[in-house]
């Protein structure tokens, strides 16, 4: 096994001095013989590993072991076993096993960005915001988001404890979830009074642009006047989902969003679709930038206020920032979002397996980079933090602050 490594290692450092040049011969050798080596190093802990642990353990796990302290790089980056890349891409199509709750490692610990409404964790009370300690006893210290995750899903009928630590509870608290088959419908719609819409997006799947699109169309045959979006508890989602939906509210030739990676040669291209228009930044060559650009007139060009809080993120975010820069008649209510502003490219392996790896930054069409910031609503409005409200339900003082300010808005339209 050494040898046939070191020996692929010593031909990729022969083939780097062929195709570089005498300009880069130098920089390229020294390069690859660190790499050569590094490697040679992690063969010889292998070997030492494979041959006086005290009980057997096979080439794989030791490697996939390796691979997953390698993707430690940040609370969204991961190695990802096949089945765990096989769930991964069953959940972007909005069906999968578990409790439903969005998690992320903040701050070193395994935090909720939000429950999923409907779900086991939704009915037990799991809120944004709180921070899971234990899993069936086992500190989460040290856990990756997919390790938690992984211990978290299991099939339908299972149970699973976790126990909790939230702002303003003493101690620790235990939460026992039966797991489910967890459904994600993206859009949920209604007409309120004075012909005023609400739309709620819960996540951003493969086809939730072309049902959001569906549903504002038909709003506009029904002469809807205005539009309440709620993008509450969202956790994001497929970054071309929400390029989609930020081109159903924006005219032409709109900057929705920019990505920009470490290298200057455009990193990004891998999670566009072929349909969404991509522009390499000509300002500097030390920025790495893919531009993405409204192609289409707008579905909806009534008035809408925005409605987001602490469970919104990455994709919901990048929406919100879309249409707030570039709409300025828009009206935001709720409170901060979660603050993801960054993006992962999910690359698959020979056998299965996938990387999912941090390769970019998002910026706002107004030059703001929200990781670890969020956005801030103009209209402040908290809610009770002893339950979850049911989002466009009579007790959800955010949604009926927002009917209130998007009715002011329409009225005044309608007077001139």
């Amino acid at each position: 096994m050494k040898k046939k490594i070191l020996f692929t290692v010593a031909g990729l450092v022969f083939l780097t001095v062929i195709i570089g040049g005498d300009a880069r011969v130098s920089q390229a050798r020294k390069q690859e013989e660190e790499i050569y080596r590094n490697i040679e190093l992690f063969i010889d802990a292998m070997r030492i590993v494979h041959d006086q642990y005290i009980e057997p353990v096979d080439d794989k796990t030791l490697i996939y072991g390796a691979l997953k302290g390698m993707l430690s790089l940040d609370p969204y980056s991961a190695f990802l076993e096949p089945e765990m890349k096989e769930e991964l891409q069953i959940e972007t199509k909005g069906e999968f096993h578990g409790v439903g709750m969005e998690i992320t490692l903040k701050d070193g610990i395994i935090t909720v960005v939000s429950p999923i409404e409907e779900t086991p964790a939704w009915n037990a009370g799991i809120k944004a915001g709180d921070k899971i300690i234990e899993i069936n006893g086992e500190s989460t210290k040290g856990f990756t988001t997919f390790e938690a995750a992984q211990k978290l899903r299991g099939k339908k009928g299972t149970e699973v404890t976790i126990s909790i630590l939230r702002t303003g509870l003493p101690g620790l608290k235990k939460i026992t979830l039966v797991r489910d088959v967890i459904k994600v419908k993206s859009i949920i719609e209604k007409t309120l009074d004075d012909n005023i819409g609400y739309i709620r997006v819960r996540d951003f799947q493969e086809r939730t642009a072309e049902d959001l699109s569906r549903v504002l169309t038909n709003f506009n045959r029904n002469n809807i006047t205005g539009l309440v979006l709620d993008l509450r508890n969202n956790p994001g989602g497929l970054l071309t989902s929400a390029i989609e939906v930020s081109e159903l509210f924006l005219p032409k030739g709109k900057l929705i969003v920019y990505t920009q990676g470490r290298e200057k040669e455009d990193k990004s291209t891998s999670i566009s679709r072929n349909n969404l228009q991509r522009i390499r930044h000509k300002g500097s060559e030390s920025l790495d930038k893919s531009i993405f650009i409204s192609r289409k007139n707008p579905v909806w060009t009534k008035p809408i206020v925005l409605l987001f809080n602490q469970g919104s993120a990455s994709a919901s975010e990048i929406v919100i920032g879309a249409i707030k820069d570039n709409i300025k008649e828009t009206v935001t209510v709720g409170t901060k979002t979660f603050g993801k502003g960054s993006v992962q490219n999910l690359i698959p392996l020979k056998d299965g397996s996938a990387l999912k790896l941090t390769i970019a930054h998002y910026y706002t069409p107004s030059n703001i980079c929200i990781e670890g910031k969020g956005i801030q609503p103009e209209i402040q409005v908290e809610l009770p933090e002893d339950k979850n409200i049911i989002p466009g339900e009579a007790d959800d003082l955010q949604f009926q602050k927002a009917v209130e300010v998007l009715k002011k808005i329409v009225k005044n339209d309608v007077n001139g």
